[in-house]
């Protein structure tokens, strides 16, 4: 058997290097697939815990693999829960609120497309591309709100939300009601 004075210092770095998940990321999906890519890490300190309640104020549009980081990180966290064994099965209660320039991302197909920038349109965009993840998200029971103020003040329609988000009277509103009922808070700008 061979002793660590034997193997010495170039080995037992590079056996390090091999070993380490963070150095040499492979990321899995274990609940929403394409979205929120994770690095298993059982040995880190502060493993998710089951019946965390979370709120994700979203108000940027700036993306992440083609939709709104917001979402990203959204996968990203139910994704690190499940692997877990803490996600929406083990209690995990999750909601996004989208406000600010994230208020189109709520919207219907057709209204991002008639929303969407002169040239965006010019670019032929058919489809909101962040209604698969908003899908997805649901379908794990995250609930996904946009805040009705910022629909008015960007002049969108409450008609044209797609039927997944759920009109909030303001993005004030969620975040003061969920934080009473114990959600943490986590606001997503950039």
């Amino acid at each position: 058997m061979k002793t660590l004075m034997t193997l010495g210092l170039p080995t037992l770095v590079a056996a390090a290097l091999v070993a380490d998940p963070t150095g040499t990321p492979e990321f899995e999906y274990p609940l929403i697939k394409g979205h929120g890519g994770i690095v298993v890490l059982p040995e880190a300190a502060q493993q998710p815990k089951k019946s965390s309640k979370v709120v994700l104020d979203i108000t940027s549009d700036e993306k992440s693999g083609g939709v709104i980081k917001g979402f990203d990180r959204a996968a990203l966290i139910l994704n690190q829960y499940t692997q877990a064994g803490a996600g929406t099965d083990d209690g995990l209660k999750m909601a996004l609120i989208l406000h600010g320039p994230a208020t189109q991302a709520a919207l219907r197909d057709d209204a991002y497309v008639k929303r969407s920038k002169p040239y965006a349109q010019a670019q032929g965009p058919s489809s909101n591309p962040n209604l698969d993840v908003i899908q997805k998200l649901r379908k794990e029971g995250v609930e996904i709100y946009v805040c009705g103020q910022a629909l008015a003040h960007h002049g969108f329609a409450t008609d044209e939300v797609a039927p997944e988000v759920t009109v909030a009277v303001s993005a004030a509103t969620v975040n003061i009601n969920l934080q009473m009922d114990g959600y943490a808070y986590l606001p997503f700008m950039d």
